[in-house]
C-alpha cells in the first residue's frame, strides 16, 4: 500500500493588492513600530518610505482591520499573509502615487525566532 502526497509550498494564491490611504499608513506604521514588528529601523517621513515590510501574524485580524477601516481587500491580504505565515508589504508607486499593501514573499519570522534558528544553523531566509 502507497500513499501519494502533494505539497505544492510555491503555489500563491491570487490576492489581489489593496490600495490604502497616507492615513492608513501612518496608523499602520505607529502601530506597528510600538508592538516591534516593523521590519524597516529608520525614522523616516512614513508618507517617503513607504516601501517596507511589516510582520502581521502576532495580532488578531480585527486588531489590524480596524486601521484599515474594515476594507475587504485587505481583510483579503492580511487574511492571507496569516494563514501562509508571510509579512505583508506596502509600496507606493510613484506614478499613481497610490499606496498598496500586498502579502510579501518574506517569512513573518520575529528576531527572536530568527537568533534561535541561527543559534541551532538552520538557515534564516
Amino acid at each position: 500500500m502507497s500513499i501519494t502526497t502533494l505539497l505544492s509550498a510555491g503555489a500563491l494564491r491570487d490576492v489581489r493588492p489593496a490600495t490604502v490611504t497616507a492615513r492608513q499608513l501612518v496608523a499602520f506604521r505607529a502601530f506597528a513600530r510600538e508592538r516591534g514588528e516593523l521590519l524597516d529601523h529608520d525614522d523616516e517621513d512614513p508618507l517617503v518610505a513607504c516601501s517596507f515590510e511589516a510582520r502581521v501574524c502576532a495580532w488578531s485580524l480585527a486588531s489590524i482591520c480596524a486601521l484599515f477601516d474594515h476594507d475587504e481587500g485587505v481583510i483579503a491580504v492580511i487574511e492571507e499573509a496569516q494563514f501562509r505565515r508571510l509579512n505583508v508589504r506596502f509600496d507606493r508607486d510613484d506614478a499613481t502615487r497610490s499606496i498598496s499593501l500586498r502579502v510579501a514573499s518574506t517569512p513573518n519570522v520575529s528576531e527572536q525566532q530568527s537568533r534561535a534558528a541561527r543559534g541551532l544553523g538552520i538557515a534564516s531566509t
